[in-house]
């Protein structure tokens, strides 16, 4: 039986829905989760049977998703 593995993962911002779209539109391949969505902290469920497959995906796609400091300390409003 497939075991569920769940990690969190820093992106930029504004590329969680991206994301989003690429791994479940990819044969259903993970589940991304935002848990905070103004530093880009999402959380990514994939089966162990898919874990390297994911992992290719995110290696492939770090550039694009990897944040610079600007992107992960929200703007203060103060």
């Amino acid at each position: 039986m497939p075991k569920l593995i769940t990690y969190p993962l820093l992106i930029k911002p504004c590329k969680i829905s991206w994301l989003r779209f690429i791994l479940e539109g990819y044969d259903g391949l993970a589940i991304l989760s935002t848990i905070t969505a103004e530093i880009g902290l999402v959380s990514i469920q994939t089966f162990d049977c898919h874990y390297m497959k994911t992992m290719r995906l995110l290696e492939a796609l770090a550039e694009t998703l990897t944040p610079d400091r600007t992107d992960i300390h929200p703007k203060s409003t103060g």
